[in-house]
């Protein structure tokens, strides 16, 4: 109970503190790295509509399959999982107008994201595709100190690390997801920027947030597993918070 209080105030503190910040301005291409089926809509949906409406091109890169979303739960085959999950991606993504040809799906094992080589080389080559020598770029990638998930943390750290060598001159940004619900206070304000959506692509946002967490699995819970009440408050805001990392 003193827990879901203190998320939500923490989180009232920082919609009030973002009052005076500044628009995010990406560039030309941008490439969003999600984790996990869902964390590109929760993070970065206003953001992708932006782009999408300004002509800019972006590239969405889903880490995991998502497969241990029902891990405890029920006995659905972890290959279910995964091709019900990409299916929500690709109907959310329908939402908010991105086309399934610039969507890649790494399908990493879920909850076991590593820096090893065999995971770093499959990810640096698509990046490689991707960037293809283009300067104009900005990369998207979850908060390193607030998401708490070690499949966020561990995305971060591989994309950050490898944009620094293919691309450094890729402006570096971070998303929240789990941001909102660990009570992460170390927040570095001086890099801050948002996205404000308006009506209707808040409107859309909430739509794709829907795409993924209406589709039941036979057990009854969401494909995408039962989200706390507070993360789902949270990230349903009409507002988007990055930070500028480089």
């Amino acid at each position: 109970m003193y827990k879901k209080i203190i998320r939500k105030v923490r989180v009232q503190t920082i919609h009030l503190k973002t009052s005076s910040l500044h628009d995010l301005t990406p560039a030309n291409l941008s490439v969003i790295v999600a984790p996990h089926p869902d964390d590109e809509v929760f993070g970065c949906c206003g953001l992708m509509q932006r782009l999408i409406a300004q002509g800019k091109r972006i590239e969405l890169i889903i880490m995991t399959g998502g497969g241990k979303s029902h891990a405890g739960c029920c006995d659905i085959d972890e290959s279910e999982l995964i091709r019900q999950r990409r299916q929500l991606t690709i109907r959310a993504a329908k939402e908010y107008g991105l086309s399934q040809e610039y969507i890649h799906f790494l399908d990493y094992p879920d909850g076991r994201v590593l820096e090893s080589d065999s995971q770093t080389d499959k990810l640096s080559s698509l990046i490689h595709k991707i960037v293809d020598g283009q300067n104009d770029v900005s990369v998207f990638y979850p908060h390193k100190n607030g998401e708490g998930w070690s499949d966020h943390v561990t995305t971060s750290n591989i994309v950050s690390h490898l944009f620094d060598k293919i691309c450094p001159n890729a402006k570096q940004y971070e998303y929240c997801v789990w941001f909102w619900f660990y009570n992460c206070w170390k927040i570095d304000w001086k890099q801050a920027c948002l996205v404000k959506m308006n009506k209707k692509e808040h409107a859309v946002k909430l739509k794709a947030i829907d795409a993924y967490i209406d589709p039941k699995a036979p057990c009854g819970k969401p494909w995408s597993g039962v989200l706390p009440p507070v993360f789902l408050w949270a990230n349903k805001w009409d507002k988007e918070l990055y930070f500028r990392v480089k």
